[in-house]
């Protein structure tokens, strides 16, 4: 299935990350994603790499990174925690938990092609000795690392990313990577401080050092975070340090597409210029914000295009797990303006994110005032973003809004927020139990919401020993309750 047509006759490189390492010499072009099996097309010859300037090399893998994650590593965890509802063929199979080794084979190349160019950035900026370079590539590697990890549990770590001299790489427990990602972050900022020369090419944040400093701080606390269980007070702690965060949206780290259709957005690329019309939204989020009264719907959701059943104009998602056809768009919204729009941003982290996390941890401490303030600061800053600061004191004024001192209210408003983020929602779910989601309709795993994904054939297929040795073959359905090591 085909996401885009290219503008122009372009070289077609399958890069599978097991079985090869092929090292993309990008330039500050966005990548083409022409296959929902990870194909990527670009215009400069990859058996070249040297020939790429730091520059280059950091912008094409920002790009790169960003539409891993806003494509491929987004629309499976969506459907999982019912921000999207697909209603026939793939999306269909997600939303019903028909979640096969066969279907992760793109996120999983996806993300780990993204690795693969973030890495190639940080081993020509250490031979050139521009830590400034190192440092930013440390950060989005630690970041795309840890999202493989939350998806899967036991991944190549260690001896992954090295190319032809390991095709093979071992698989690394969790409950090892989590502390070498937090390591790598650390290193990260270090590079990051010693560093002098310009940051050129830097699509995120301009080649501003401080703001990347927060970024990597900010990533910091979400991974802490995500250890709520295994080590309770360790997000605290750090947030006791007074680091310097993504606390307003000005901040937000994130990836801006073009306006054409080669550099278009990977939700609008799928889900328009693909000409596919299976990929609705979710009810449970859609009649959720509708019952708020939240100003957010018009931004999040395209209204219904057509009349057949007396719903245009309106807003109306797909039951989870829901089978009725809408080839003419005349029943379900779609991802909306926001996140799905031809130039909308992939959101790395944001301020409404960060102050979030800081509301979790304060509920926990007992910190009521903390993590009201957080709480609301965590609102108002995703209002913010999305040009709607008018909007949010009403909001927070509604009585089903306003903070109530319960974690039950902290992540439900978090999982409305990170709509554009699913993969976060669904660490969330999993580490806290809200939202309290209702299996979808006609699912294939006895009503278990998936807790993990099986890992790709790509994997069963070329790096089956190390598999084997490590986390094991994946048993379908069942094996998609399994528990990540932070998941206890």
């Amino acid at each position: 299935m085909r996401w885009t047509k290219p503008a122009r006759k372009m070289k077609k490189i399958r890069n599978n990350i097991s079985k090869y390492a092929v090292l993309l010499a990008l330039t500050a072009t966005p990548l083409v994603i022409t296959s929902c099996r990870q194909e990527l097309d670009i215009n400069v010859d990859p058996n070249n790499p040297s020939q790429a300037s730091l520059s280059g090399l950091l912008s094409g893998s920002q790009v790169g990174f960003a539409f891993a994650l806003g494509g491929e590593g987004t629309r499976m965890p969506a459907s999982i925690v019912q921000h999207y509802a697909g209603h026939r063929a793939q999306p269909l199979n997600y939303a019903r938990y028909n979640i096969t080794s066969s279907a992760t084979d793109g996120t999983w190349t996806a993300l780990y092609n993204a690795l693969m160019d973030i890495k190639e950035l940080e081993n020509k900026a250490a031979a050139s000795g521009s830590q400034a370079y190192v440092g930013v590539s440390k950060l989005l590697q630690a970041h795309a690392f840890s999202v493989i990890t939350d998806m899967f549990g036991d991944i190549p770590f260690s001896e992954a990313l090295q190319g032809r001299s390991n095709i093979t790489p071992a698989y690394d427990k969790q409950e090892n990577i989590y502390p070498a990602l937090i390591a790598m972050i650390d290193e990260g900022l270090t590079a990051l401080s010693a560093g002098t020369e310009t940051i050129s090419g830097d699509i995120v944040y301009g080649g501003d050092v401080a703001k990347w400093k927060k970024y990597g701080n900010s990533l910091k606390l979400r991974l802490l975070n995500h250890l709520s269980s295994r080590q309770p007070n360790a997000a605290a702690n750090f947030l006791a340090s007074n680091p310097s965060l993504i606390d307003t949206s000005v901040d937000d780290a994130k990836v801006a597409f073009g306006s054409v259709a080669a550099n278009a957005n990977p939700i609008y690329q799928f889900d328009v210029l693909s000409g596919r019309k299976d990929q609705a939204v979710a009810s449970t989020i859609v009649d959720k914000m509708k019952a708020l009264s939240d100003p957010r719907v018009s931004v999040y959701f395209e209204p219904i295009v057509k009349n057949d059943n007396g719903l245009k104009g309106q807003y109306f998602g797909n039951t989870p797990g829901g089978s009725l056809g809408d080839t003419g768009q005349s029943r379900y919204s779609r991802v909306g303006s926001a996140y799905a729009s031809i130039k909308a941003p992939v959101v790395l982290m944001s301020a409404a994110e960060v102050n979030f996390i800081k509301a979790e941890v304060y509920h926990r401490a007992s910190n009521a005032a903390s993590a009201q303030a957080a709480y609301e600061a965590a609102i108002t800053q995703d209002f913010a973003a999305l040009g709607l600061s008018s909007s949010a004191a009403a909001y927070l004024a509604n009585a089903n809004v306003a903070y109530n001192g319960t974690l039950q209210r902290i992540m439900e408003q978090k999982w409305i927020t990170m709509f554009q983020a699913s993969y976060e929602s669904w660490v969330d779910w999993r580490r806290t139990g809200y939202p309290a989601l209702t299996p979808a309709a006609r699912n294939v795993t006895s009503n278990v919401i998936p807790r993990n994904l099986p890992y790709p054939d790509v994997e069963i297929n070329s790096n089956r020993v190390n598999l084997v040795a490590g986390p094991g073959i994946p048993i379908p359905y069942t094996g998609l309750s399994n528990r990540v090591w932070w998941d206890n």
